[in-house]
């Protein structure tokens, strides 16, 4: 299994005593007597000690590394531990190297040469993109050295980027989505960053913003800002609560497109602390547009309600778990088919739905179901929100085909990107630009993540070439979900009995936790926490505390949702 960043540390609530560094909060109040209502927790400034007198190379080299968990004044901390010219060199937001705690290896080669052996959990890019590593092969990593004039140690030569830890990682480092927008522009679209302290976070977001999306995610999106627009200032100054963001290599003769820039600018700055709103300059001119409207949604949301088939009727489970409200107009069709397998489209209009001779149809309100894919050992289909029905057999992960919501299209069969030896599952976001698979490769998972490029009228054309590679888990594969805009979860069945969970945000870090006995599927409401897996014995269970809870019994399968 590869390693992510344990929730307990990313969940970081005090100071935590690293070696030669505290950490101590820079804002709230001393309290005396009993606590306060807290709104916020404080941030943590990082105290690192500065090079100490005739250090040895070996000391220099761990110093530096300990230095640069502070990133105040450009990591000056960890500059101090660099000769005068490479500190005027040396790049710390280049990127990052996330290695495991305690696994660090310090070889000397003579006294000019340390060479750190460190495991990798994650890559961070310069523009802040959490990548978990695909290895755990040691990263090799050179410093060079040489004495000054007093005779004292400093660092010459070294690699661009920091060396962290995962537990330093989820001190320092904090995430924040960016937003781009659906082709259609009707949704906004969450890319997970992550930077380093607060003094100019705001500065590395828009800067991130304007390079554009993730690698995995750009075949999905639009953003609003053309190719070569510049951050004219350099930075990104906040007074009085107002983000000023002058920009040049771009044009306001359009206002839809000024509109979209404010947008993306005011929901990517959401997060920074003391920003309320933007000022946004073109090419030094301040604009006035008015806000866009209608505004693309956020975050869309399902029926909270589960979806389901007891072996009767087929719809929305009631919330005392005794019932089911058929959908008017679809039902009926569904429960016909006797499903195994189903996904509800967009309004509960259309429903793709593998019945029990494992064709697979799309059901429309209405109508009588039409069969779409007869091949054999086909997974339960997904549904995006322009009524395309996707569907592939499970043996056959390559062999993904897409029937257009528009009937008088060919069905497409689409190149896909990942590698496995077989897929479990697959699931459309709520947005319809990404998609999530789950698929077994030998004794393990293999959980990814990529975007879906559509053409014009919205019918799907192309996947990402790359993935965003997700908390692989030993075991088998078995099913996977959305819980929102930027968060997903898998279930696998693990070695030796029993299921596992796994949240994760995608880019960010895997919250595992152990699943119910005898899991079968997983389901999303409308956060992390609405989740549900339901059982072979029939029993849908919902997480309560450390275990989990039966909420409904004689359930056969359990649908996802597209939102309305």
């Amino acid at each position: 299994m590869r390693r992510g960043v344990l929730a307990a540390i990313a969940a970081v609530a005090v100071p935590v005593l690293l070696a030669g560094c505290v950490s101590i909060p820079s804002s709230g109040g001393v309290n005396a007597g009993s606590p306060a209502v807290v709104e916020e927790a404080p941030e943590l400034d990082t105290i690192v000690a500065p090079p100490a007198k005739d250090a040895t190379p070996q000391q220099i080299v761990e110093g530096f590394i300990d230095a640069a968990q502070s990133p105040r004044n450009n990591y000056q901390a960890a500059r101090d531990y660099l000769t005068p010219a490479f500190a005027d060199e040396w790049s710390a937001n280049a990127g990052a190297t996330i290695d495991v705690p305690g696994e660090r290896k310090f070889t000397g080669l003579g006294e000019t040469e340390i060479v750190v052996d460190a495991t990798p959990a994650a890559q961070l890019t310069a523009t802040g993109q959490y990548d978990i590593s695909e290895s755990s092969a040691p990263v090799e990593l050179k410093y060079k050295l040489e004495q000054n004039d007093d005779g004292q140690w400093r660092i010459s030569f070294a690699n661009p980027g920091l060396l962290v830890d995962e537990t330093t990682f989820a001190q320092v480092f904090r995430s924040y989505p960016l937003y781009f927008f659906s082709p259609d522009f009707e949704f906004l679209v969450p890319d997970l960053r992550w930077f380093a302290g607060r003094d100019s976070v705001q500065t590395s977001i828009v800067r991130a913003l304007l390079v554009g999306p993730s690698d995995w995610l750009a075949a999905g999106v639009h953003t609003a800002f053309p190719e070569g627009t510049r951050l004219d200032s350099g930075s990104v100054p906040i007074e009085g609560q107002v983000a000023s963001v002058d920009l040049s290599g771009t044009t306001d003769d359009d206002v839809a497109s000024v509109q979209r820039m404010e947008l993306q600018l005011q929901e990517s700055l959401d997060g920074v602390r003391n920003v309320e709103s933007v000022d946004l300059s073109l090419n030094g001119v301040e604009q006035d547009v008015p806000q866009l409207s209608p505004a693309p949604q956020k975050n869309p949301t399902v029926d909270p309600r589960p979806v389901v088939f007891d072996g009767t009727a087929f719809g929305y489970l009631a919330t005392s778990g005794e019932g089911v409200e058929q959908i008017p107009d679809l039902s009926p069709q569904v429960e016909a088919l006797v499903p195994t397998g189903a996904a509800l489209g967009a309004n509960g209009e259309a429903a793709a739905v593998r019945a029990a001779d494992g064709v697979v149809s799309v059901v429309r309100a209405g109508e009588e179901p039409e069969q779409l894919d007869p091949r054999d050992g086909l997974i339960v289909p997904a549904i995006d929100g322009t009524g395309a029905v996707w569907s592939v057999p499970a043996g056959l992960p390559g062999q993904l085909v897409v029937y257009p919501g528009d009937r008088s299209l060919d069905p497409i069969q689409l190149p896909v990107p990942w590698t496995g030896s077989s897929i479990a599952a697959l699931e459309i976001s709520r947005d319809s630009t990404r998609l999530v698979a789950l698929l077994g490769d030998g004794d393990t998972t293999h959980f990814v993540a990529a975007s879906i490029q559509r053409d014009a009228a919205g019918t799907p054309t192309a996947l990402s070439r790359v993935t965003l590679g997700l908390d692989d888990v030993d075991g088998t594969p078995l099913d996977v979900t959305w819980l929102d805009a930027r968060t997903v979860a898998s279930l696998t069945a693990v070695p030796g009995g029993g299921t596992r969970v796994i949240r994760q945000e995608l880019g960010g870090v895997a919250v595992p936790r152990q699943g119910p006995e005898g899991g079968i599927a997983i389901d999303g409401g409308n956060s992390v926490q609405d989740l549900r897996v339901l059982t072979g014995a029939e029993v849908l269970e919902a997480p309560s505390g450390v275990g989990w809870q039966a909420r409904a019994s004689g359930i056969r399968l359990i649908a996802s949702q597209q939102p309305d």
